[in-house]
């Protein structure tokens, strides 16, 4: 029988964000869908559905993710504090609870039919805690005494700020070998991971200490799970770390 590969391209629901500057509007970076589509595989937007409808939330992802080969969680926005347990601090940014809602529902039912979840910044945060981890809040503020290295850059986002040191025998490392151990690595967020998700680990961090990745153990194949805090969408153009990490999601996706 042949692979989805072979046979076709492989589907991926693409996460949307709402824009809170204008009413009534779901956007997506083209990036993420270049991203997809290079690896000839075919995007698919994933509208968020009305709050509303919150009750419907987990059937509505259910049947979604049934039709789909891979899940793709997207940036944007900060996630509810109190979805891992806590009050929001006024460090916290500004989110949205429908996004939330869906999407960790999303995660939960990919996760449940074994399909290839591929997490990045915000996406790798709430997969996170859609499996049962907790963030930063606020990585300044709640490591006070640490020197913190530069998690949101002002130069271009396809450049590379600081180093993301990779665990040795990770999922991550087997996808990146040839860089050797550890990669250059884009950075806006001011949320990152805190107390890793059960089942999963953290498979690499900057030198201040910050979770750069996280991974489902024992991850290959239909049990890819993988969240990373840098956008390899906007660097895949010039890194070939970028574009090896979609080129590793849409073979599992194919598989």
């Amino acid at each position: 029988m042949k692979s989805k590969r072979e046979a076709g391209y492989p589907i991926v629901g693409v996460t949307a964000n709402i824009d809170d500057n204008k009413v009534d509007t779901q956007t997506i970076y083209s990036s993420y869908v270049d991203a997809i589509y290079h690896t000839r595989s075919i995007p698919l937007v994933l509208p968020m559905p009305d709050i509303t409808l919150q009750d419907s939330y987990s059937a509505f992802a259910e049947r979604i993710i049934s039709g789909l080969d891979g899940l793709l969680l997207t940036g944007g926005d900060d996630v509810d504090a109190s979805l891992y347990g806590e009050e929001n601090f006024t460090f916290n940014g500004s989110f949205t609870e429908e996004r939330d809602l869906f999407e960790m529902e999303l995660c939960r039912a990919a996760d449940a039919q074994k399909k290839p979840i591929l997490g990045i910044c915000r996406g790798a945060q709430l997969l996170n805690v859609a499996m049962g981890g907790t963030l930063f809040q606020d990585i300044t503020k709640q490591n006070p005494k640490k020197t913190l290295l530069m998690h949101a850059q002002k130069s271009p986002s396809y450049s590379g700020v600081h180093d993301a040191l990779i665990e040795p025998g990770s999922h991550i490392e087997r996808l990146l070998v040839p860089s050797g151990g550890k990669i250059l690595v884009n950075s806006f967020h001011h949320q990152a991971v805190k107390d890793v998700a059960p089942g999963f680990i953290a498979s690499a961090a900057a030198s201040d200490g910050i979770i750069e990745a996280i991974e489902k153990e024992g991850g290959g194949s239909r049990g890819f799970a993988i969240g990373v805090q840098w956008h390899p969408e906007r660097m895949r153009r010039r890194h070939k770390h970028a574009e090896r990490i979609f080129a590793a999601f849409a073979e599992a996706c194919g598989s």
